[in-house]
Parts: C-alpha cells; structure tokens; sequence
C-alpha cells in the first residue's frame, strides 16, 4: 500500500495545486474586501458580479477537455484556436452587454433584486470584469495544450504567475484606493487573467511549433468537435448557475449583503481546507488509465476525504480556530462574523461525502458512461431549489445559513445520486481487474 500510496500522493499534489489556486486566491480577495469601509456590500457585490461573469465563461470548464481530446497536430491545432477564439469572442460579447448596456440593470435590479451599496459595489465590479470571460476560455485552451504535449513546467509557470498577479494587484489597488471595494477584487482577477494569458500563449506558441506534426491526418471538422462538447457544456451548465440562483434568493432574505457576504466567505475559506479534494478526480483517472487496482484507488480516495475532514472539523468545532479564521484571517465581524462561523459547521461534514461522489465520477468515467452525470446535476439544482424555497418562504433563519445548507444540501444530493448511478460501475471495475488474465482486463500502464 505504500508504494501504491506514494505514486498516487505525486500524481494528487499537483493537480490540487494546479486546480486549486485559486480557492487560496479568493480568501485573500475577501479578507481585503472585509477590510474596507463596507464590507458586507464589497464582498456581496463581488460575488454577485462575478457568479453572471462565471456563467457567461461557461466554455471554460469544457474547453480542456476539448482541446486534450481533439489536438493532435499542428492543422487540428489552428482549427481548434479558431474554435476557442469564437468561444472566447462570444463570451467577451456576452460580458461587455452585461456590463455596459442596460441589460445590466435587468441582472441586478430583475434577476439579483440588488439595492443601495449592494447594486452598487456590484455594478463596478460587473465593469471591471467585462474582460475576464474571453479570458478565461483561452487560458484553459492554453493549458490543454500544454497537458497534451506534456509541458507541465508551463502549467505551473501560468499557474504561479496568474496566482502572483491577481494578489500583488489586489494589494496595490488597495494601497491607491482603501475604498475600491468590489472594484479592487474583480480588477486583481481581470489583470491576474490577462497576465496569465500572455505567459501561457508566449510559451504554449513555441512549444506547439516544436512538438507537433505538421500534419498527422485531417484536422477534425468543426460539426465533430462541437457535437463532442455540447454534452460537456449541458453538464456544466447546471452546477454553474448553483451561485447565481443562492445569490439571487439571499438578496430577497433578511439582512442581504451579511448573507451573500457570509456565503463567499465560508464556500472560499472551506475550499482551502478542502484543497486535497479539487485534484482527486484527475489523479483517480490517470491511476485508473495506467492499471492500477481500482480497489486501492477506492481507499486512497477515502483517506484523502478524511485527511481533508480533519482541518475542516477542527476549525468548524474549536471555538478558537473559528473566531481565529473568520474574524482574523477573513475579517468578519458582527452579525458577517455569526453567519460564517455557523456556515463552517453546516460544511463540516462535506469531505468524505464528495469523495464517495469522485470515487464513482471517475468510474463512470473510466467505463464512458458519462451521460448520467448530466441527469445528476439536473437532480442537484431541483434539490438546491427546493432548499432555497423552504429556507427563504418556511423559516426565520438568516439568509447566510439558508445559502450555506442550500449549497452544501445540493452536493449530497449530487453526491447520493452519482453513487446511485456509478456504483455498479466501480464494482465493475474491481471485479474486472481481479479477473484473469489482468493484461487483457486492464489498460495498458504506458496510458
């Protein structure tokens, strides 16, 4: 188990940190937002904007995929630049209108019901991120790319550097304007984005020239690239509107800017606890493509889910780690402060739980059976739904705990129904590695 653990461990370490940075990034925006003269609407603000800038950059969390798939030499790579720029030009146009023309009082004053200081610090922020969709689908292409002719160095060259950028400009813009408020957030990621961009594209431009054939065989036809990832994006789409809809029920609860502040706050400071976790499903798949024993990938995944629940319990359930992360590190105070501390007990059983979820992601996965996940995520957002309704018309709760069970609700219903679905598929693949002869029943290990 050891050696089986420690090659697992070097696959898991970087992907969590290559996928994670940025739940260490958002802490550190919120922390300087609870800082300044009105936290509460900053940090609502911010996450009001950048949930719709996240919903129009919706390729982005497909377009890896995309890109690993379908890029196999240099004419599939001109044909899937293409592809990616009319992803990114669309996105970019789609975030300009809802920054700069009047659709962005239908955002905030129709769907978010924003008010006051609220709508306010929300529409900067909406300003100041009209950049960031097109950005962000071209840095994934970049960094398919650069998984896929095997250049992890430029991974993490991207990764550090974006990191490194979105927090220094967050901290000058706080030093030439104390009161930027949700402005100084989404400007640290507008310019961290453009920053990260420029460093893959210079070095991703170079290193496919070098590394890919002219011409290995005919580039893929547009129609087949967009039938492969219309699926992806319908799968996508339905977690990704989880923040938009709890953002837009708490602004119509009591005490609207506390709450949605108090829901950023525990989801970004929860994710660092839970940084393990964002990288398991990639190590899980690559484990499972090299032949290792399903069965070990299983135990490995659930000891990380209970090293993960460690932190997290002990922050949610020792009064002084609470205090210490919500008042110190994040900045809370007040009625903000309540809010978190009560968030970070209602997550605190999480780990384990969304482990079982990967374990059986990956399985589905591994057999190509994807298509249940979409049905999945449509039972998530019915669930979030449904706890939002009872939460906001059936209680007197603060609206920060209703987000917070809302959300955290929807993932065990997820998790519940992706066991369901994939189960039999993780016993499949136990069953079938300890079948003889393994050589036939096992994917090849160079894979």
């Amino acid at each position: 188990m050891r050696p089986f653990a420690r090659r697992a461990s070097i696959l898991l370490i970087p992907a969590s940190l290559n996928l994670g940075v940025v739940y260490v990034v958002a802490p550190v925006l919120n922390g300087l937002l609870a800082r300044g003269r009105t936290p509460d609407a900053a940090i609502g603000g911010y996450a009001i904007a950048m949930s719709v800038m996240a919903l129009i950059a919706l390729p982005q969390l497909r377009v890896q995929q995309l890109t690993l798939v379908f890029l196999d030499d240099r004419a599939s790579a001109r044909r899937l630049w293409r592809l990616v720029l009319g992803f990114a030009a669309l996105s970019t146009a789609a975030a300009a209108a809802a920054a700069f023309t009047p659709a962005r009082g239908l955002i905030l004053d129709g769907v978010f019901g924003t008010r006051g200081a609220l709508r306010g610090e929300a529409e900067a922020a909406l300003l100041a991120l009209a950049p960031f969709p097109g950005l962000a689908i071209v840095r994934t292409h970049l960094y398919g790319a650069a998984l896929r002719i095997g250049r992890s160095g430029l991974v993490w060259a991207g990764t550090i550097t974006g990191a490194a950028a979105v927090i220094a400009a967050a901290f000058l813009i706080q030093g030439l304007d104390p009161d930027a408020g949700a402005r100084l957030a989404a400007l640290a990621v507008s310019i961290g984005a453009a920053v990260e961009t420029v460093v893959l594209a210079a070095g991703a431009s170079k290193a496919l020239r070098r590394d890919l054939a002219a011409a290995a065989r005919p580039p893929p036809a547009y129609g087949a690239m967009l039938r492969f990832f219309a699926p992806l994006l319908v799968a996508a789409f339905l977690p990704t509107v989880t923040q938009p809809v709890v953002n837009a029920a708490l602004t119509r609860a009591p005490e609207p800017e506390a709450s949605v502040a108090a829901v950023a706050l525990v989801f970004g400071a929860s994710q660092v606890f839970m940084f393990a976790l964002v990288g398991l499903q990639p190590t899980l798949l690559a484990l499972l493509a090299r032949g290792e024993n399903p069965a070990l990938t299983r135990r490995f995944a659930n000891g990380v889910g209970l090293l993960s629940l460690a932190p997290l319990a002990l922050v949610a359930f020792v009064p002084l780690l609470t205090s210490f992360v919500a008042h110190t590190v994040l900045g809370a105070s007040g009625r903000l402060q309540d809010m978190t501390e009560l968030g970070f007990r209602l997550l605190a059983p999480l780990p384990p739980i969304l482990v079982q979820e990967t374990i059986c992601t990956s399985a589905l996965l591994r057999v190509r059976r994807p298509r249940p996940l979409v049905i999945v995520n449509a039972i998530r957002l019915v669930g979030l739904l449904a706890i939002l309704l009872i939460g906001v018309t059936a209680t007197d709760l603060p609206g920060g705990p209703i987000g917070v069970a809302a959300i955290g609700g929807a993932l065990v219903i997820e998790a519940a129904a992706t066991v369901a679905f994939g189960l039999g598929a993780q016993r499949r693949l136990e069953r079938d590695w300890e079948l003889p002869p393994r050589a036939l029943t096992r994917a090849p290990a160079g894979l």
